[in-house]
């Protein structure tokens, strides 16, 4: 039942996503060698609200997703990172979970196959909620990288 209740609850807030934006996303690029480069993406979390993290248990809410499109100038190096973050118990999805206030930072390391000029290109989707509402929110972004 609970369950059910926070499905409802989180339909219902789903018409606020619109209106509310209480994450603003920037990016920037850090050179680490010739060919790679880590990609860096900053949240800015509006007081009260909280981000998820890239990882949630099943059951729980919607996970922040980076999605970078297919481009054969750059390949990507492992996973991308995160922070550290706060991990406490939600009483609305009943789990802990990781979350993130204020600010959170991400990282992906790419390598490049060219030495040509590029631009990254990529979509976030994430949820965050706060003590009365939850918001999906989606982005894309855009990385130039000389």
């Amino acid at each position: 039942m609970k369950k059910i209740l926070a499905l409802i609850f989180l339909i219902t807030s789903i018409g606020y996503s619109q209106i509310l934006e209480p994450v603003k996303w920037s990016t920037s690029v850090k050179k680490i060698s010739n060919l790679e480069y880590d990609v860096i993406i900053n949240a800015t979390i509006k007081p009260d609200y909280h981000l998820y993290a890239l990882k949630v248990p099943e059951g729980g809410p919607l996970p922040t997703v980076f999605i970078f499109e297919d481009n054969d100038d750059y390949e990507l190096v492992g996973n991308m990172t995160e922070p550290k973050g706060h991990t406490a118990f939600d009483p609305i999805f009943e789990l802990n979970i990781k979350y993130f206030e204020t600010a959170a930072v991400f990282k992906q390391r790419i390598k490049l196959k060219t030495k040509k000029a590029l631009k990254i290109t990529g979509e976030i989707e994430f949820m965050t909620c706060n003590d009365a509402s939850c918001v999906t929110g989606y982005d894309d972004f855009e990385i130039a990288i000389k």
